[in-house]
C-alpha cells in the first residue's frame, strides 16, 4: 500500500482556520505586495495558550510570529512563485510548537517536521520557532519550507517528479532575489537578498550568467536535501533545474 506523507494532511487533521492576521507596513517595503490573485488568503500564528507560555516568557510574542508569516508571504521571491504558478492558499499558519499530534509522531520516528499542507494548499503550516522556543528559525530555512510545501500542491511523494518541481521553484525564487541583486535593490539600508539571506549563494564569479549561478545555487541545496536525505539522484534532477534556469533567462 502508499505510504502516506505526514506532511499533507486531510481535512480531518488539520486545526480550524482562526481570525486572520491584519496586515501592517511591509518589511520588503512601502511598495511590497502581495499578487493581487494569487497569494496567501490569511495569516494564523499561535497565541500563548495554544503552546502554555505567557506574554511575558522569553518565546517571541504572536504578533511577531504573524509578521513574520507576512514577510514570508510577501517576500519578492515567494511572490514570483506564487504568480508563476497561479496559486492561491487559503491560510499560512504556524505550526504549534508543542501541542501538535502530526510533529510529535514524527520526532518519535527521528525525524522532524517543520511543515505541512493540508488538502492540496488550503492551508499551509510551518514550524517558525526554535525547538526551545527562544527565537525563530532561520529565516532562508522558513522559506525553502514553505516552498516544499507548496510544492506538494502537485505531488506527495519525495520522488523525482517532487525534488524536480521543488528545484525548479527554487530556481524562481532565487533567480527573482538575484535580479533584484542586479538591480541594486536595497531593503532596510540591506540589499534585499542579504534581507532573504541567500546572498552567500548569489555571490559568486558571473560566469554565465544569473542562470548558471542560480543553477549551481538549487543544484548544490538539491545534492543536500534531495540526494543525502532521501537517495533521489542528481542526475535526475539537473536537467529540470538547467532548463528553468535557461527558461528564466529567456523570459
Amino acid at each position: 500500500a502508499r505510504r502516506s506523507d505526514p506532511t499533507i494532511r486531510g481535512f480531518s487533521d488539520g486545526p480550524s482556520d482562526g481570525p486572520a492576521v491584519k496586515s501592517e507596513e511591509g518589511y520588503w517595503g512601502p511598495d511590497a505586495a502581495q499578487h493581487k490573485e494569487y497569494r496567501f488568503c490569511r495569516f494564523e500564528a499561535c497565541s500563548w495558550q495554544s503552546f502554555g507560555h505567557r506574554p511575558h516568557s522569553a518565546t517571541p510574542h504572536a504578533f511577531q510570529a504573524a509578521r513574520l508569516l507576512e514577510r514570508l508571504a510577501t517576500d519578492p521571491g515567494v511572490v514570483a512563485v506564487m504568480a508563476s504558478r497561479e496559486l492561491v492558499v487559503g491560510t499560512l499558519g504556524e505550526m504549534d510548537p508543542i501541542d501538535d499530534r502530526l510533529m510529535n509522531e514524527t520526532h518519535q520516528k527521528g525525524a522532524c517536521l517543520l511543515g505541512y499542507n493540508t488538502n492540496g494548499g488550503k492551508r499551509i503550516d510551518i514550524r517558525l520557532r526554535t525547538d526551545d522556543l527562544a527565537e525563530f528559525r532561520p529565516y532562508p530555512g522558513l522559506v525553502r519550507t514553505l516552498i516544499h510545501e507548496l510544492s506538494h500542491n502537485w505531488v506527495g511523494d519525495h520522488g523525482v517528479l517532487f525534488w524536480a518541481n521543488y528545484g525548479q521553484m527554487r530556481v524562481e525564487y532565487l533567480y527573482r532575489h538575484a535580479s533584484l541583486a542586479a538591480e541594486g535593490r536595497y531593503v532596510r539600508g540591506r540589499p534585499a537578498a542579504a534581507q532573504a539571506g541567500v546572498a552567500d549563494l548569489l555571490d559568486v564569479p558571473d560566469v554565465g550568467g544569473i542562470g548558471a549561478v542560480v543553477a549551481r545555487a538549487v543544484l548544490g541545496e538539491l545534492r543536500e536535501e534531495a540526494t543525502r536525505q532521501h537517495g533521489v539522484p542528481i542526475a535526475a534532477l539537473a536537467p529540470a533545474i538547467v532548463r528553468q534556469c535557461r527558461q528564466m533567462e529567456q523570459e
